[in-house]
């Protein structure tokens, strides 16, 4: 997997216009350079990494969103959107067929013909995705977007007020520093991270499980972004973010498998993109659904066992006092708010437009 890169040029102790500017570009550029890579079909790795690369992204334009008019990118945005859910669909279906390979080696011979039809099935899919991708990244699409994009960013950044004593423009600032933005953003996802942390001690509620992963990968990102601000002393809670977000990425694959295999056994059709569906199919997926109910216990102990380490080692509050070092007044985990967003250092705040001054940006 393509590494993110590490964003260079940034004075965490300066105004953060310029290093948010720095780093959503870079982020842009990041994902527009895997295109090609991306459409190489001999192997998967490049529908991967453009993949991440758009998560990372979308990410960081989330973390920022209290600091930009989000109406001045909302087209770039919604593209970018779109970009990711078409190498989702690629991505999702190059898995499928890797995992069903790898099955169809281990299962007895009267599975691995059914398991084998599924692949084919799959293949035809990943084949309509693939396409799909194709005129989603178009190189002409691509460069108009990043044209649109870098121009309408620079608009929709939200100048900081200046305001004096007498209430005239003069050189007070209430721009927050790039550190303090750090800050609440890793707070703000640690917030959100602990608040579906619970979701574990109720294994069969799925969905709050995978939003639990989504708040891992997201704190993670945020972490080995901001780590420039902090040093290596915030690098170890990101490697062990990995551990447990691969963790639950694994119990989230296994519920998508069984969620399939379900739906597919009991729908009141079986259909499959080839055709009509034979008893090969039927009883290949019946032998998939007990596999990955069984694989899911493995699974849900590692990740109970990944949380059970950073809750039992206080890692939330180790690292709560590490990013609020240099701080007279710690941040709390209140998520920003869409009109002021109050930052550390006592007056310091960055002064959001009124309303009616959203509704003409």
């Amino acid at each position: 997997m393509a590494k993110a890169r590490q964003i260079t040029g940034i004075n965490c102790d300066a105004g953060a216009v310029n290093g948010i500017h720095r780093v959503v570009n870079t982020r842009l550029d990041e994902m527009t350079a895997l295109r090609e890579k991306a459409l190489d079909w001999s192997t998967p790795a490049g529908v991967h990494d453009m993949r991440v690369a758009s998560r990372r992204l979308r990410t960081v334009l989330s973390d920022f969103s209290p600091y930009l008019r989000k109406r001045r990118i909302s087209a770039s945005v919604k593209e970018i959107k779109a970009i990711a859910e078409a190498l989702g669909k690629v991505r999702d279906q190059d898995v499928a067929v890797k995992a069903l390979e790898s099955l169809a080696a281990i299962a007895p011979p009267e599975i691995s013909a059914g398991i084998q039809n599924l692949i084919d099935d799959r293949r035809m899919n990943l084949d309509k995705a693939r396409e799909q991708l194709n005129a989603v990244v178009d190189q002409e699409r691509l460069v108009q977007l990043r044209s649109d994009f870098f121009t309408n960013f620079e608009a929709s950044l939200k100048a900081p007020r200046r305001r004096g004593k007498s209430g005239h423009n003069d050189n007070v600032t209430n721009d927050p520093s790039y550190r303090d933005v750090a800050r609440a953003t890793i707070l703000n996802r640690l917030e959100e991270f602990e608040k579906l942390s619970n979701s574990l001690y109720h294994p069969l509620k799925i969905k709050p499980l995978h939003k639990m992963r989504i708040a891992a990968k997201e704190l993670r990102y945020a972490i080995e972004l901001f780590d420039q601000c902090w040093g290596n002393s915030i690098v170890t809670f990101a490697k062990k973010l990995a551990k447990l977000q691969t963790a639950l990425g694994d119990l989230h694959d296994c519920d998508v498998w069984i969620a399939d295999s379900g739906d597919y056994l009991s729908g009141p059709t079986k259909q499959t993109a080839a055709g009509q569906a034979t008893k090969e199919h039927e009883v290949a997926a019946v032998w998939l659904l007990a596999y990955f109910v069984r694989l899911r216990t493995k699974h849900f102990r590692n990740a109970l066992a990944r949380w059970r380490d950073w809750d039992t080692n206080n890692l939330s509050e180790q690292l709560r006092k590490i990013v609020q070092v240099e701080s007279s007044h710690p941040v709390s985990g209140d998520r920003l708010d869409s009109d002021v967003a109050k930052l550390p250092g006592g007056a310091r705040t960055l002064q959001f437009p009124t309303p009616e001054e959203k509704k003409s940006a």
